[in-house]
């Protein structure tokens, strides 16, 4: 069993304001109307505030900070409240070397659940360690799944 504490990653937080403002910045590019685009600059804004709490600073009480992925490719993440929640990995999750995106769907849930890990937010041997467990052993499982 792999247990793997995720913390906070500077550089994801980079990335979302980046997107964001190229977002905002386009929206201002073309033409239209001034309330349209301060309505969707302050949208942007929003979203950019909830992604980085969310998993960037990973401050938000429903935001992953800690991940168990055992042999059998069974997962569970431990949110900032403290609560365990089982899911299993959907054959859709990402894995490369400078970002992984576990694609979960939480047992009883309706809707995925979604964990982006860059390699500032983990230790660099538990973040190489879950990259060849997702790329070797849990690819087929996953997709069968």
């Amino acid at each position: 069993m792999l247990t793997l504490a995720l913390g906070r990653s500077p550089l994801l937080m980079a990335l979302l304001a980046a997107m964001h403002g190229i977002g905002a910045a386009s929206v201002w590019l073309v033409p239209g109307p001034s309330w349209l685009k301060v309505s969707v600059s302050l949208a942007l804004a929003a979203s950019l505030a909830f992604y980085g709490a969310r998993d960037a600073w990973r401050v938000l009480g429903g935001a992953a900070v800690a991940l168990r992925l055992r042999s059998d490719c069974s997962c569970e993440i431990a949110t900032r409240q403290g609560r365990w929640l089982e899911a299993r990995l959907l054959g859709s999750t990402f894995v490369s070397p400078y970002l992984t995106v576990l694609n979960l769907r939480p047992k009883g849930g309706l809707f995925a659940r979604h964990v982006v890990i860059l390699p500032d937010a983990v230790d660099t041997e538990g973040f190489r360690r879950l990259r060849v467990l997702l790329k070797w052993k849990c690819s087929g499982s996953a997709s069968a799944a």
